[in-house]
């Protein structure tokens, strides 16, 4: 893989989308998320951008009191929510035409971006049905629509979303659903996409979905995930390069709430004790050398 400055030299907007599969227009894209509450793209984005993806958190995965940047751990699942503050290729892709003029024929002139996260979904996780139009104040009417592509291949573990539920969510004024519910209901209407990576979801807030339940316990599925919302008064804390910023779009600010305030809670909640064991066994390894080495030193000065 080359090196970040490498590619960031090369990295332009036009080499983040595979032109030849975004071969639906913007109208196309919006009818299909109306009719059906989805439209799934594949193989959308460049082998080159998922590169630079992987290897801008790669950098930044994992660190304890150190002053920079990091991804969390929660049960079953890894989250780095800070992309535009490591990641040129990333925001690019956040404020291109593709997405500026989607959001602007769904929404109007009025929406932001509410939250974003790159994330990794480990096999044994289950994942409850639900849907994402909430605050942390619970169930909330704001319409949005959700991105998400792939990071690695997906064959197994895999996006799920009820076809057509953005239609009738609304009437039960609850997010979550259990597994029961939609399999006497609705498991006519379940759609799952596997696919490689790049490719590209797109879906209505209101609708009800999930990561498919892995047995696979190596199963990692790498993800990017972020939600944008018609009502623009408020988000999760949004952390940017001002290095990035090079748009000159009226939209764009607005989609990124400069000026507006930022009051949700950070998501995922997170906690020294819902990293996995792996992590603590390393952290811990590492206390253990610098206790030594600090001893050794203390010993030495003595003996001098």
């Amino acid at each position: 893989m080359k090196s970040y400055d490498e590619l960031k030299s090369e990295m332009l907007s036009t080499d983040i989308f595979n032109s030849e599969h975004l071969i639906l227009s913007t109208s196309q894209i919006c009818q299909q998320i109306k009719n059906n509450g989805y439209v799934y793209i594949e193989n959308a984005l460049s082998e080159k951008f998922l590169d630079q993806i992987e290897f801008d958190v790669g950098n930044y995965r994992f660190s304890a009191n150190e002053n920079m940047p990091s991804g969390v751990y929660t049960h079953g699942q890894y989250y780095f929510v800070n992309l535009l503050q490591i990641s040129r290729s990333f925001y690019n892709y956040l404020t291109s035409n593709f997405i500026g003029n989607l959001c602007k024929s769904f929404f109007g002139d009025k929406f932001r971006l509410k939250a974003l996260r790159y994330y990794e979904t480990y096999g044994k996780f289950n994942m409850q049905w639900h849907t994402d139009n909430k605050t942390d104040r619970g169930f909330a009417e704001i319409p949005g629509l959700i991105f998400i592509f792939y990071v690695s291949n997906v064959n197994d573990g895999e996006f799920q979303y009820i076809e057509g539920s953005h239609n009738w969510s609304d009437t039960k004024a609850y997010n979550d659903y259990s597994d029961e519910y939609i399999s006497q209901n609705h498991a006519d209407k379940i759609r799952s996409f596997k696919g490689n990576r790049g490719s590209l979801i797109i879906y209505n807030t209101y609708g009800v979905h999930r990561a498919k339940p892995s047995n696979d316990p190596l199963l990692i599925r790498k993800s990017v995930f972020f939600q944008v919302d018609a009502e623009i008064e408020n988000s999760e804390p949004i952390f940017l390069n001002t290095s990035f910023h090079n748009q000159n779009e009226v939209w764009v600010d607005q989609f990124l709430g400069f000026g507006l305030p930022q009051t949700y809670e950070v998501f995922p909640k997170s906690n020294v004790e819902s990293l996995p064991l792996r992590v603590k066994f390393r952290l811990t390894k590492k206390m253990a050398i610098g206790k030594a080495i600090v001893k050794a030193i203390k010993l030495a000065l003595r003996n001098k």
